[in-house]
């Protein structure tokens, strides 16, 4: 016998005492090993070695079990038949980094292309070398402030703060367009690329809201297009009564345009149409022969008359001819012509050909200018903000022509334009004079006339609008088929 006790009354020990209590949790591990094990063996076929293995008896009696062995990880072959999709980080950073891109440059006042190059670091060989070529074609003619710069650089490795000027381009003119490309070898090259101009029909619609300038203006008609037509209604036009918001009116323009589509010449007039509440007023462009442009009525007959009937594209009339009571000085006194109410800046036309006899600062009048027509018969026209271009005394000008500029100077409470005519010396109402009757074409020139004329008439509704044709080819083509989507 030995001196050890009996295992029933062995003390119990630290490790015993951990097992019995721990027993629970370890089966539950020993379960969940032998599902991931099953997996295993379904998707992976035991090794050799471990199938030959003997099975071991299962002990009747409790036992500690052994650490499971490390499961082999997961490779690519385990899970064909599956797409594993990268994180979006993952895919972004497999894209390489483009190292081409686009950008434009505006010159601003006191810059130059090198300058502005520099600006954005490129190296100074290069932008040297670039300014070079651009001035061999340029010679001696300047960019304009504002003038955009499109460039198209690449981003260098070794130098990823100094890009790379593959090209550089620039366009003063519609019609030509310079161009510096970089060669293989490192050196640039220039170019001038000339584009081919020819001539487009548009129509501007447009709705009266205001004076007609600002309606046109608003509507994409150039300023030399709509004052054109404003002097074109002037003779027949009462525009104090006849003119009123939300008239309706047309003007077809010719247009030089590219043969890439950017707009050479905005456009001349060529005919125009405005509804009126009562009539329909319209004017056609026609030069006959040996004769200089001028505007014409679908009839033939000349637009133009002795005299505008009103010298500016005004709509009421502020002050009438005659006695009134002063709004400034406070005591009744004749008022010696007709006051019309416009913005600040609307241009004034000469009634009639003539010559200037007074330009400048007159007294109550502020800035003044009065014309003399013929022997008999006078114009003036005060309170302008300034004189129109070249207007002296002594020069000649023609009718239409502006010569000055709506404002309040003198003694005016607003910005208006006070208009007299004068017969022999002596003023008289400018609304009660009668204009003569104006010319008409005959012969070859109203036949050319009336084939110009029915052409113009349907251009007038068919052409296309300035919007329309002002739009990209690829936003044309939207359009169109968003259009027949609709219908």
């Amino acid at each position: 016998m030995t001196d050890f006790p009996s295992p029933s009354d062995r003390p119990r020990t630290a490790r015993s005492a951990a097992f019995r209590l721990f027993r629970p949790v370890l089966f539950a591990v020993a379960a969940i090993a032998a599902t991931v094990g099953a997996v295993i063996v379904i998707h992976h076929p035991p090794a050799p070695e471990v199938a030959a293995a003997p099975a071991s008896p299962v002990p009747s009696a409790s036992i500690v079990l052994p650490d499971p062995e490390p499961v082999p990880p997961l490779t690519t072959a385990d899970f064909k038949g599956f797409e594993l999709k990268p994180t979006d980080q993952e895919a972004d950073s497999d894209k390489p980094a483009p190292d081409r891109y686009e950008l434009t440059l505006r010159l601003e006042r006191g810059d130059t292309v090198e300058k502005v190059l520099a600006d954005i670091n490129v190296p100074e060989t290069d932008r040297r070398q670039i300014d070079a070529e651009l001035k061999s074609l340029l010679k001696k003619r300047k960019l304009a402030v504002g003038e955009s710069i499109d460039l198209q650089l690449q981003t260098v490795p070794e130098q990823p703060d100094a890009p790379r000027v593959l090209e550089l381009s620039i366009r003063p003119q519609p019609q030509r367009e310079y161009i510096v490309t970089r060669r293989d070898d490192g050196s640039y090259e220039a170019q001038e690329k000339i584009y081919k101009v020819s001539p487009r029909i548009v129509r501007v619609d447009a709705v009266r809201k205001g004076s007609l300038q600002q309606s046109g203006t608003r509507a994409g008609a150039p300023t030399t297009a709509i004052l054109e037509f404003i002097r074109a209604l002037s003779y027949d036009v009462d525009f104090q009564r006849e003119l009123k918001e939300g008239q309706h009116f047309t003007l077809l323009l010719e247009q030089q345009v590219t043969s890439d589509g950017h707009v050479a010449d905005p456009g001349r007039l060529l005919a125009g149409e405005l509804r009126l509440a009562k009539r329909t007023i319209t004017v056609m462009r026609f030069r006959p022969h040996a004769g200089a442009d001028g505007f014409y009525d679908p009839k033939g007959e000349s637009v133009v008359r002795s005299f505008l009937r009103t010298p500016m594209d005004a709509s009421h009339v502020t002050s009438g001819f005659g006695m009134r009571m002063h709004p400034i000085l406070g005591f009744s006194a004749m008022h010696t012509g007709v006051d019309f109410g416009a913005p600040v800046g609307t241009p004034i036309f000469a009634a009639g050909a003539g010559k200037v006899v007074m330009a400048g600062p007159n007294g109550g009048y502020g800035i003044f200018v009065k014309l003399q027509h013929t022997s008999q018969i006078g114009t003036g026209y005060g309170h302008m903000s300034r004189l129109g271009p070249g207007i002296r005394p002594g020069v000649s000008v023609r009718q239409g022509q502006v010569i000055g500029f709506v404002g309040s100077t003198g003694l005016a409470t607003g910005p208006h334009l006070h208009y007299e005519f004068y017969r022999n010396g002596h003023p008289v109402n400018p609304l009660a004079q009668k204009f003569a009757m104006r010319a008409a074409l005959g012969g070859k020139d109203l036949v050319r006339f009336r084939t110009l004329s029915r052409q113009y008439l349907s251009e007038l509704k068919n052409a296309p609008s300035l919007a329309e044709a002002s739009l990209p080819a690829k936003a044309k083509e939207s359009a169109a088929a968003q259009f027949a989507r609709d219908e």
